[in-house]
């Protein structure tokens, strides 16, 4: 206890040896020194005194937790007072410059032994001990007096360094004022689910310390008051974001938690990932907490992170009695505790590209058992992360084709599903960029969803979309050769290998390899870039609006290279998406021939052409100077076009002028070229039900044609054309199944060998002199099936055969045409489900693959009859309602119509036979 009259003699705290003069003057102020040197040492010295005191009681505020005790006390008997379940601790606090002399305790010791004398008496509880507490040591003379056998055994001396062996959760003594408020420091960031920093709550404890000592609230801390105290807190400050009302999910949309224990999801701002997530917890099985570490200081993360598992998980007061220490402890503590309670938990820590990797790390690390769901954008760390964590980073698959459509309708914005398509392949399917476009459709560009695409890849339109703002961000902090490949590989479309890489970019300039493989490191390192498992990289799709601009910078010369350089390389590869892109590419670069002698192939027609070819092909027609074989070729080209159309003006057009090209004779004209024309002027015959006109062309171009001719059974399935546009069915049959003999011993084909495995077949026509042919046998089967349909014959199992033949000869359009013939034949076996099969396993990913999007709402219409076929009424209808977003053609919408009604037919019918 302090004695007043002490202080008022000049005894107080370190007054008798500070002997430090005071300054002259202030010069960081300008203020004089004071008038009375002396009674600034005494002021001095006096607060230097009663801060240490107070922060020493900080000190024990901050180590309760550890003593199990029950009350701290302040200013009674003594400085301070510590209330314990078996004893009773009076602390003194001394400062001095010197060594603690006995006089300095002498009162304090003489007045314990009173206080020893009540507590032996029973008046006060517990065992008594006094404790003297000095930022200097004792002197030697105290030292040894401490040390003789009449000391008292419940006396003890604390100061720098040498610590109460008994009272060991005591703080230690420090030297002066900035050690004892370090310590105090180090002691509050240890406080877990802290809501201050610790220096902040070192000091706020120290003004309440003082304030007690005034006599405040009893000059009392309780136990009990510490977390209040200490500003602790353990609640969930963080929820998912609210799912839409309207939510749409992603395509094959996976879990939130899968085989792996840690999952990594990236993807660029606006791909849905927090969506998904908070989507996906409301069907996990384990209780979800959900973690946003935006913008927050790493170091804080493991705390924030750990209040809110055990704020979701935890009940109040089992969460405050966490052990103390710093955030990734407090995090394993929280961990251990629900470990060892048996709670399997699951978490999602959102926005992880904002913290280190190292730091990802030790978050996984210290919940080990948790079902642990990483999101975040594509970062070049993302590699290094995955790899220490030993798993792959996933991406979201997207929206898929109908829901485009259903978002575009819902802002009364109709797609016909090959412009739903387009929307997909500009956007990537990414949540935010496909609302995004919806909305710009319907406000700039009237609903027209065909209008805003070719604004956007024409980079026409005026407003920037969100597309463009969120990845502008990433475009700008891309080096000049990672740009400049990004231009190249939005030139380019179609995956490239690394070598075929370095040949564009050397094209584009002076480049050397590793620069270039660098640069492709960078644009992967950033989601900007896809690799695949063969070695191949592509531009992302969300990415290549952003990307052309930059190629706009190379000179023209420079351009012609690059286009020179990528047909070169994608020349001879069969696949559509290379073979489209060389394609155009032939256009671009003046290679009209060599278009127009692709454009004679059967199979030319059959897969998704670039439809921008047209116009190459309309100009060469067009092109007066040309030569007259070009232009008859290009008009038969075009005429081809408009018969796919069903567009018999335009086909009449073209025909004609193929007519006036033949008949103008020339150097160049043949019997190819006359029997190419009469080819063309068989279904114009046929259409307009002129049957005479028909025979006569057919026997007047059979008549021209050299003996033998392979062109001969060209021609006479062109007939054959005729008779079927002319209504002549079952001549039309009959001769096309003539035909099909004749082709079968031209190829050497048994009829077993129409049924054998497709492999064997396809064999057959890589090793033929003549593929072609096999596509043409197709289509005599095919024309047989047709006329059967026409006249509502039964065509048995014609339908296979043709299906096949043009799967091996890659004639994809034709094949989906007839592989619906073959489902209604499996349909009238009561085979719904093999029906159902070769819909979803073979003719839907065809249509995909090779580009045939108006195929795909009638065979999806198709496909929901076969579906309730099978009985699933309500996956029928669901298929139907999805195609009822889409702007169907008229015939499309008279099939939609035809097709609910079959199946609402179906749905009466099992009602009907239910017992």
């Amino acid at each position: 206890m302090r004695d007043v009259r002490l202080l008022r003699a000049g005894r107080y705290p370190g007054s008798v040896h500070d002997k430090e003069p005071p300054p002259a003057s202030d010069t960081a102020t300008g203020l004089a020194a004071p008038l009375n040197a002396a009674q600034l040492r005494r002021i001095t010295s006096l607060h230097r005194g009663f801060t240490y005191q107070n922060l020493y009681a900080v000190g024990c505020l901050l180590r309760l937790g550890e003593a199990g005790p029950q009350t701290l006390l302040m200013e009674l008997d003594e400085d301070l007072e510590v209330v314990l379940p078996d004893r009773y601790l009076y602390l003194q606090v001394k400062t001095r410059q010197g060594n603690l002399m006995w006089s300095d305790i002498r009162g304090s010791v003489e007045q314990f032994a009173k206080l020893r004398a009540e507590h032996t008496a029973g008046r006060r509880l517990g065992t008594p001990k006094l404790v003297v507490v000095s930022n200097t040591a004792p002197g030697p003379h105290l030292l040894q007096r401490t040390q003789q056998p009449g000391w008292p055994a419940d006396v003890s001396l604390l100061w720098p360094g040498h610590t109460d062996p008994q009272e060991t959760w005591l703080p230690p003594a420090a030297a002066d004022l900035t050690g004892v408020l370090q310590w105090c420091t180090e002691q509050a960031a240890q406080v877990p689910f802290g809501s201050l920093g610790a220096q902040t709550l070192v000091w706020k404890l120290a003004a309440r310390v003082q304030y007690a000592s005034a006599g405040a609230h009893g000059r009392a801390f309780h136990a009990s008051e510490l977390p209040a105290l200490y500003e602790q807190f353990v609640e969930e400050l963080q929820a998912f974001p609210q799912v839409p009302d309207v939510y749409w999910p992603h395509g094959s949309e996976p879990e939130l938690t899968g085989e792996q224990r840690v999952r990594l999801v990236t993807g660029f701002s606006g791909a849905g990932k927090t969506t998904w997530a908070a989507n996906a917890a409301a069907r996990c099985p384990l209780p979800v907490t959900y973690f946003d570490a935006s913008q927050m200081p790493p170091a804080v993360v493991p705390g924030a992170l750990a209040r809110e598992v055990a704020a979701r998980h935890l009940s109040g007061p089992d969460a405050l009695s966490l052990p103390s220490g710093a955030g990734i402890d407090v995090l394993r503590a929280v961990h251990g505790r629900l470990a060892h309670d048996g709670t399997a938990i699951a978490v999602v820590i959102d926005n992880v590209h904002d913290l280190p990797s190292d730091d990802v790390r030790l978050l996984v690390q210290a919940l080990p058992t948790a079902q642990i769901t990483l999101l975040g954008h594509p970062h070049p760390d993302q590699t290094a992360l995955a790899a220490h964590l030993g798993l792959i980073a996933e991406s979201l698959p997207g929206w898929d084709t109908d829901t485009v459509a259903a978002v575009f309708a819902a802002e009364d914005c109709t797609l016909d599903y090959p412009t739903a398509q387009r929307v997909l392949a500009l956007t990537a399917g990414l949540p935010l960029y496909v609302l995004n476009s919806a909305t710009l459709t319907r406000t700039l560009y009237a609903g027209d969803g065909s209008a805003f695409c070719a604004a956007v890849q024409e980079q026409t339109h005026l407003a920037p979309t969100a597309q463009e703002r969120i990845l502008a961000e990433a475009f700008g902090h891309l080096s000049v050769p990672a740009r400049t490949m990004a231009g190249l590989m939005a030139i380019a479309e179609v995956p490239l290998s690394s070598p075929q890489l370095q040949q564009l970019a050397a094209a584009a300039g002076p480049t050397r390899p590793a620069a270039a493989a660098g640069a492709v490191r960078e644009l992967a390192g950033l989601g900007l870039v896809q690799t695949f498992a063969d070695g191949f990289a592509k531009l992302h799709d969300a990415a290549a609006p952003l990307a052309l601009p930059a190629s706009h910078d190379m000179s023209e010369e420079a351009a012609r290279r690059v286009e020179q350089t990528l047909a070169d390389l994608l020349e001879g590869h069969r696949e559509l998406p290379r073979l489209a892109r060389w394609m155009r590419l032939l256009a671009d670069t003046g290679q009209i021939n060599l278009l127009l002698e692709i454009t004679m192939q059967e199979g030319f027609w059959e897969g998704g052409f670039p439809r921008e070819l047209r116009t190459v092909i309309a100009d060469v027609a067009q092109e007066l100077g040309r030569d007259a074989v070009d232009r008859l070729d290009a008009h038969s080209a075009l005429a081809a076009w408009a018969y796919g159309d069903n567009d018999w003006e335009a086909y009449a057009r073209h025909v004609h002028a193929m007519e006036a090209l033949a008949s103008e004779g020339g150097s160049g004209i043949g019997p190819r070229e006359k029997v190419l024309v009469a080819i063309r002027q068989f279904p114009l015959h046929g259409h307009t039900s002129d049957i005479e006109a028909l025979d006569a062309a057919f026997r007047t171009a059979l008549a021209e044609l050299p003996a033998p001719s392979f062109l001969e059974r060209s021609l006479r399935y062109g007939y054959v054309q005729g008779l079927y546009h002319a209504g002549s069915y079952r001549a039309a049959g009959t001769a096309a199944l003539g035909l099909a003999d004749a082709y079968c011993d031209h190829l050497g084909l048994a009829p077993a060998d129409l049924h054998s495995p497709t492999a064997a077949l396809q064999q057959a026509c890589l090793n033929s002199e003549t593929p072609d042919d096999y596509k043409r046998l197709a289509d005599c089967f095919a024309m047989h099936v047709k006329c059967c349909r026409q006249l509502k014959l039964d065509y048995g199992s014609a339908a296979f055969p043709a299906m096949k033949l043009y799967m091996v000869a890659g004639a994809w359009r034709s094949a989906v045409d007839l592989g619906q013939d073959v489902v209604e034949t499996l349909l009238r076996v009561n085979e719904a489900q093999a029906a159902l099969n070769l819909i979803d396993r073979q003719l839907l990913p065809i249509t995909q693959a090779y580009n045939l999007p108006e195929l795909i709402v009638g065979l999806r219409s198709h496909r929901a009859v076969v579906l309730a076929r099978t009985g699933d009424i309500a996956a029928a209808r669901a298929e139907i309602s999805s195609l009822t977003r889409y702007e169907p053609t008229p015939a499309q919408a008279d099939d939609i119509r035809e097709q609910a009604s079959i199946i609402e037919e179906l749905a009466a019918r099992q009602t009907q036979d239910r017992p």
